[in-house]
């Protein structure tokens, strides 16, 4: 694959030593199996614990039972146990095959259980055999021990470990799916040519229950100034398969290049810096019923009309002087005063630097933008107003940037509450490289955001069809608005 990953899970490895190869479990080829889930406390070195969900397939053949997906790096791994009074014993050192770390080492590795003691520090544990007690419906199996995907045979040391582990059964029952959570969302690259999104996606209901993932899918949205829309992940032709372009993309499908399985990586081929939001939606179709989750968004920019926006690269490249390899018309040599709506930005030259603070023609974007080496950006509102957040869109950012107030988080937005706020670019490499800054403020006369037009009054409602429905009605929705400035606009909104 081409893409680049955009969250990757950690392995933990802790070998001394290793053993030798062995052979894998291999089911009946006959055997029928029944899709799974797997919940539990997945050791983590930074958070202690994470919830972990894992699907798994398990089929029943008499007195033996197998048991695939407990290796979450070895999937198609099996494990063979015995069903027993109410109870499924799996033996431990089972092999499940081979695994390679970051420098391309192998290892063996093994089921096992252990004491999970182990998560308090006790480290002359020996593997052991794992037992699930069954409820009396036999659709939950739990067990005190912890899991282990182990790296020896004679002690303990391992790739993976979970505790409080439940397996349980999905049932074909209509449910609405828990709304999925946007883990990481990648901007589209002029230089990748590509955006993407990840998502932790646990495929179970608003309770908990485990659903189906063969009747799972989602959907991806954007938002653009309140224009709600699905995007397409487009097709994937390789090897002489086709695969057609995806709204609605199932569970356990991928192409192995724009789509991962499980909500892990999606890819979408369009500019996305005009995105104010971008959103994911879990459809579930079990029990011949469709139902959707809620819409999880992740907020990206404000909308227009609730901030004041100096957006760079919007500079027309044929009336802005900017500078070259070869001029220095974009130079900053003095400070540079602009306004925007009730804000006013000062830009002041480079301090102590050899590069000149200047406006630049991006070759990658075909756009300007500010390129700062050093000095300062002074933010003021009149005096009945307070600065509130700051968005700040950049192609490189340095993190020795600093601000005289609020708070700055690593997504690049400030937070606080300030008539004036400055910040101070460092000087040291990487220079900063801004596209668009979006500055929100308030109105402490009247004690609501400052902003050049909004929506105070709907006049009608719409669904796609046209037919008229009520203020309460979700979903896609065409609503005629009145503006603060006495205009009548339509516009198509998702009602969250």
């Amino acid at each position: 694959m081409k893409k680049i990953v955009l969250f990757v899970m950690t392995m933990m490895l802790a070998v001394a030593s290793w053993a030798q190869s062995g052979e894998v479990v291999t089911p009946p080829t006959d055997l029928q199996t029944e899709e799974w889930l797997l919940t539990a406390q997945r050791y983590d070195p930074t958070e202690y614990t994470v919830d972990a969900v894992q699907t798994l397939y398990i089929g029943v053949d008499d007195q033996d039972v197998y048991v695939k997906g407990l290796n979450l790096y070895l999937p198609e791994a099996w494990v063979k146990g015995t069903l027993v009074n109410g109870q499924a014993t799996f033996a431990a050192n089972q092999y499940y095959g081979s695994l390679a770390d970051d420098e391309g080492t192998s290892y063996d590795t093994y089921f096992a259980g252990c004491d999970v003691s182990w998560f308090d520090g006790v480290s002359t544990l020996q593997p052991s055999y794992v037992t699930f007690t069954i409820n009396e419906t036999g659709d939950r199996w739990t067990t005190t021990s912890a899991l282990v995907v182990n790296t020896l045979t004679d002690g303990i040391a391992g790739f993976d470990f979970l505790k409080d582990v439940v397996l349980a059964k999905p049932h074909d029952v209509a449910a609405t799916p828990k709304a999925p959570t946007i883990a990481n969302f990648m901007p589209y690259d002029n230089t990748e040519g590509y955006g993407g999104i990840s998502l932790n996606f646990p495929p179970v209901d608003v309770d908990g229950n485990p659903l189906l993932t063969s009747k799972l899918s989602y959907i991806i949205y954007k938002d653009v100034e309140r224009l709600c829309s699905p995007i397409t992940i487009p097709a994937l032709q390789e090897d002489g398969e086709t695969f057609v372009d995806m709204m609605e993309i199932p569970y356990n499908f991928t192409d192995g290049y724009n789509i991962e399985a499980r909500g892990y990586a999606a890819y979408f081929y369009e500019p996305s810096a005009d995105f104010n939001a971008v959103g994911v939606q879990a459809v579930y179709r079990g029990g011949d019923e469709t139902t959707f989750s809620e819409i999880t968004w992740l907020n990206l920019m404000p909308y227009a009309d609730e901030s004041a926006v100096f957006d760079f690269n919007a500079l027309d490249k044929d009336t802005t002087p900017y500078s070259t390899s070869s001029s220095g018309a974009g130079d900053i040599t003095e400070d540079k005063v602009l306004q925007q709506d009730n804000v006013m930005l000062t830009i002041s030259p480079c301090e102590g630097g050899n590069t000149p603070n200047r406006y630049w023609l991006d070759y990658n974007l075909q756009a300007i933008q500010l390129r700062l080496y050093g000095g300062k950006l002074t933010f003021e509102v009149p005096a009945n107003c307070t600065i509130e957040k700051m968005y700040f869109y950049a192609g490189d950012w340095n993190d020795y940037n600093e601000f005289d107030s609020g708070e700055f988080s690593d997504d690049l937005v400030w937070s606080g509450s300030a008539q004036k706020v400055v910040l101070t670019i460092d000087s040291s490499k990487p220079n900063t490289k801004l596209n668009k800054i979006a500055v929100m403020t308030k109105d402490n006369l009247t004690g609501i955001s400052t902003v050049s037009e909004i929506p105070v009054e709907t006049l009608r409602s719409f669904d796609l069809q046209g037919r008229a429905v009520k203020e309460a009605a979700r979903g896609m929705i065409i609503e005629q608005v009145r503006m603060t400035n006495g205009q009548v606009k339509t516009i198509k909104r998702m009602r969250r």
